[in-house]
């Protein structure tokens, strides 16, 4: 049998409000790392922005069960550190509470995590669970100072052009020999008794988030990385049934978010088109038809890529819409259309004017479906 791990949710335990608290005092602690990556979009800006070296080596590690491989006292420690040593003022709009009350309703949440299985009742021991809110705050401030430990043992720091880390997931480029490159991951197996890096390394393309950092033309050119996006080679593109029951912005907003991600990851034109071309021999095997495919591809194979790499500003002026949340079914499409018919006779009504201060939004709720039927939060184990 595989080895197990506690990935318990507390939602709608006691512990989820407290671990939404004191959160968000620790985001804009992590944001400030210099090794921070917050999505595939701000890696790629960050990788687009270097000029590398000709002979520069890719390299990927994991932290192995990063997670559960942490006491709660060097979290808490690491915590109480990057609090004291953060000017939190100027990133939060709420009275900041003493770091003594964030340390210790941090501990409530970190020392309650128990779960029920095969009829016992456990206790995580040693770990952030992973199921809570700030779990992974807290292990990337304790991370962070650990690869500052190892960077400061490590003789070739000077020649790591790049090093950056989403969770427990780094990159490096690295200009400099093989032997120089390993012995940085030397160092990192030794300073903790329980965690432990894997690594890879090349010198041509290395996989990372849901991209394939690789040396192309671009990079030849200008020595830019070159970008695009990573398909696993297990996928078997059981995307949503075009024949499922759901509104058709579902299907739409599905084709236009993978599409987006196609473009926003790939560098080279030409790699974008075979992407979006074979993006739609899959669709067409799971009943989409060429013409609502065709009208998306066509659109995001058009526009301009900064588009998409360019984060969007929140317009904090826009108008809050009034959201009617009903549940999906196939006979009531066209309820958007029907509400409008009547909507300049409630605009013309002083009071209702007053109510609706925006159009009307349909959302539709989700129904249970099959796997929400069978699966139980409980689990049992079955004797051979």
């Amino acid at each position: 049998m595989p080895p197990g791990r506690p990935i318990i949710s507390q939602k709608q335990t006691a512990t989820e409000k407290i671990g939404h608290y004191t959160d968000y005092f620790l985001v804009p602690i992590v944001q400030k790392q210099n090794s921070y990556i917050k999505d595939t979009m701000d890696f790629i800006k960050k990788i687009e922005s270097l000029e590398c070296p000709s002979n520069s080596l890719l390299i990927s590690y994991d932290v192995t069960s990063m997670y559960t491989n942490m006491t709660f006292d060097e979290l808490l420690s690491a915590v109480r550190k990057a609090i004291t040593e953060c000017d939190l003022g100027s990133y939060v709009n709420i009275p900041i509470p003493d770091t003594d009350d964030i340390i210790f309703l941090l501990k409530c949440v970190l020392e309650n995590n128990l779960f029920e299985f095969n009829g016992k009742y456990y206790k995580q021991t040693i770990g952030a669970a992973m199921g809570a809110v700030p779990s992974p705050e807290i292990c990337d401030i304790r991370m962070y100072e650990i690869t500052k430990e190892i960077l400061n043992q490590y003789e070739h720091r000077n020649k790591i052009v790049f090093h950056g880390r989403f969770r427990d997931d780094g990159f490096i480029i690295f200009n400099g020999s093989l032997e120089e490159a390993t012995r940085f991951f030397e160092i990192g197996n030794h300073v903790h008794p329980l965690l432990k890096f894997t690594y890879e390394i090349s010198e041509s393309s290395m996989v990372f988030l849901d991209t394939v950092i690789y040396k192309g033309i671009r990079f030849t050119e200008s020595g830019v990385l070159d970008t695009k996006s990573y398909i696993k080679p297990t996928n078997s593109f059981q995307f949503l049934h075009r024949t499922s029951a759901h509104h058709k912005s579902v299907f739409k907003g599905f084709i236009k978010g993978d599409c987006i991600r196609h473009a926003r990851n790939t560098s080279s034109r030409d790699i974008l088109i075979k992407e979006l071309s074979d993006f739609k021999i899959q669709l067409l095997k799971r009943g989409y038809s060429e013409k609502e495919t065709d009208a998306i591809i066509s659109q995001i194979r058009a526009a301009d890529r900064n588009k998409f790499t360019n984060k969007k500003r929140k317009n904090k002026n826009k108008q809050i819409p009034n959201v009617l949340i009903t549940k999906y079914d196939p006979r009531i499409n066209g309820i958007k259309k029907k509400l409008m018919k009547y909507w300049s006779t409630v605009m013309n009504d002083e009071q209702c004017k007053k109510i609706f201060t925006a159009e009307p939004m349909v959302a539709f709720s989700k129904y249970k479906n099959i796997g929400d039927l069978v699966t139980h939060s409980l689990l049992f184990k079955v004797d051979s």
